[in-house]
């Protein structure tokens, strides 16, 4: 569970600390706990979809104004093995499953009950199930135990989905986002940032997210299109309600039959920019907000922190603990070890790693 910057993150506002933590059942959870007191209250489920982070990736900023925002790969909209289709195979009965949970939330933001009250006749036996078409709708599917349809949204648009995705059993991968005002007791229903035309994410790269000083909201992940597994960066300028249309970082891509396991790290300086860091075939990049690439060095699991106008990059070169002090500072050896992580403040910076001696640490004051 805590592997590939799968655990625990933390975000902290004016008045709230807050911790989020993925669990083996697939789900996020909050803690929270207020800045004047030692009572930690929670855990608060994130994700109102049940079992749809079980790839236990996510991230969490919080805005100047005590704002938090969450962003994780969401592996709703599961499909089982797919089967010959006839429209006019079953015929609808007016029979609802007895056994079923009417109070569970559905993927589009209303309960079971809600959904089948709308719907009218449910299939006897059928089993409800979503998918997305060629716009991001979700639309809703009853199948029954051996996967034929017995009812569907749209026939048409589900055909072409199981054309798209064929026999892929493995859950998909979707950039999802939610964000909380109360300092992460509640949380919105979440919204779809991205999906890939390919069906899914790069699965096992953590995704980042970042605010500025002008309350934008900054996303990084590593995507998977015809065969190129490429960080994209998107960005919203309306707290978090539209994103823009991601853009593939730096000049390269990266053709492999996989996932690197490696989703690299963004930071905002004070003037409003993003910048971030990342790997592609075991060589180090930086990027600011227009996308154009820079080296750093060959090496793997990036991390980025900024202050003050100065940027703080800490990496791996094989068993090698790199730094890089600043945009133009070269890269130098601080230890041993791996899964490097890195936050600069006032104070100073401090890089953080780990290696069979534990936890280490280093402390660089400006």
């Amino acid at each position: 569970m805590l592997g590939y910057s799968s655990g625990p993150q933390i975000a902290i506002t004016i008045e709230s600390i807050v911790i989020t933590a993925s669990a083996k059942s697939g789900n996020l959870y909050a803690w929270s706990k207020s800045r004047t007191d030692d009572i930690w209250k929670g855990p608060f489920r994130i994700n109102d979809v049940d079992k749809s982070v079980e790839e236990c990736l996510s991230s969490i900023t919080a805005t100047e104004d005590g704002q938090l925002f969450c962003t994780w790969i969401d592996t709703r909209f599961v499909e089982g093995v797919s089967h010959n289709i006839d429209a006019n195979s079953k015929t609808n009965n007016k029979v609802r499953k007895t056994n079923d949970d009417l109070s569970i939330m559905t993927p589009i933001g209303i309960t079971k009950k809600e959904l089948y009250d709308k719907i009218g006749d449910i299939p006897e036996g059928s089993n409800l199930a979503f998918h997305d078409d060629s716009k991001g709708n979700l639309l809703w599917v009853f199948k029954d135990d051996e996967g034929e349809v017995l009812k569907a949204e749209d026939y048409n648009a589900y055909k072409e989905f199981k054309r798209i995705n064929g026999e892929r059993l493995k859950p998909q991968g979707k950039i999802y986002i939610s964000s909380s005002s109360d300092g992460g007791e509640s949380w919105s229903i979440s919204n779809l940032v991205y999906k890939s035309p390919d069906g899914s994410v790069c699965e096992c790269c953590k995704p980042s997210i970042e605010s500025n000083s002008k309350g934008e909201i900054a996303i990084m992940f590593r995507n998977n299109i015809n065969g190129s597994r490429d960080l994209h960066y998107t960005k919203s300028v309306d707290n978090g309600r539209v994103f823009s249309e991601p853009q593939k970082m730096g000049s390269g891509t990266w053709k492999i039959n996989g996932c690197p396991m490696d989703g690299g790290g963004l930071a905002s300086f004070d003037n409003g920019d993003f910048m971030t860091t990342w790997q592609r075939e075991g060589v180090i990049y930086t990027a600011n907000s227009n996308l154009n690439e820079q080296f750093v060095g060959s090496g793997r699991t990036p991390s980025i922190s900024s202050y003050n106008g100065e940027i703080k990059i800490v990496y791996t070169s094989g068993d090698d603990v790199m730094v890089v002090q600043g945009s133009n500072s070269p890269a130098e050896k601080i230890g041993t070890g791996s899964s490097p992580k890195v936050i600069s403040t006032s104070d100073g910076t401090l890089y953080l790693w780990v290696n069979g001696d534990g936890i280490q640490f280093e402390k660089f004051k400006f």
